[in-house]
């Protein structure tokens, strides 16, 4: 699992703002407190993604996962979705989305998905931060697809209290291509530096 110091995600999202394409180093930006975000195409992402949809239309790039257009799309009601593998280092923090095909039959989907930080009170200021090149997979029935979750639990400078963000309880993941979200359990207190998760595209391995 790689070790990032968050005193480097400044740069990371200057420089991901600063243009669209290029490299799988670029990341987009949002708050999930507020509107929805626009679409977002396939491809590597330079674009924010928000609360009230997944991230964007479906790529177009196939992997050799069996992507085609006769697989129907994932759609939320076919999807369930949990976290787990908690690894921590350097103040930060990682865990992996996995999202469950139970509807039956394949599905194909791709990008990233919509992250909404929830707790008892309400919507917690979410922001999240694309990573990698979208690929379009497959998830078989009973299958599985997964991204990894990286934030910081390290303060900003004008986040003060007892935690430095409201922790939540829930994680609202809406799949990419839609707008309903699935809920998984949260349990790893609060995300620091104002909600900021970086998130990986949907991909058919675990992430190492």
């Amino acid at each position: 699992m790689p070790r990032v110091i968050w005193g480097t995600f400044a740069v990371a999202a200057v420089t991901a703002l600063a243009g669209c394409g290029g490299g799988s180093s670029n990341a987009g930006r949002t708050s999930s407190g507020g509107d929805g975000p626009t679409a977002q195409s396939g491809g590597t992402s330079s674009s924010p993604s928000g609360p009230t949809t997944g991230g964007g239309r479906t790529p177009t790039v196939s992997t050799g996962s069996g992507g085609s257009a006769q697989e129907p799309r994932c759609t939320t009601g076919m999807l369930a979705a949990s976290l787990s593998g908690l690894d921590a280092g350097a103040g930060n923090r990682y865990v992996t989305l996995t999202l469950t095909n139970k509807s039956g039959k394949h599905c194909r989907t791709g990008g990233w998905a919509g992250l909404q930080l929830s707790g008892a009170a309400g919507r917690i200021p979410t922001k999240v931060f694309r990573e990698g090149t979208a690929r379009t997979i497959v998830i078989p029935n009973g299958g599985h697809a997964y991204a990894r979750l990286h934030w910081a639990v390290v303060p900003a400078d004008d986040e003060t209290g007892t935690t430095c963000e409201p922790v939540a309880d829930t994680l609202k993941v809406i799949p990419p291509n839609q707008t309903e979200a699935v809920s998984a359990k949260w349990k790893y207190g609060p995300v620091c530096q104002h909600g900021e998760i970086r998130l990986t595209p949907l991909a058919t391995a675990p992430p190492a």
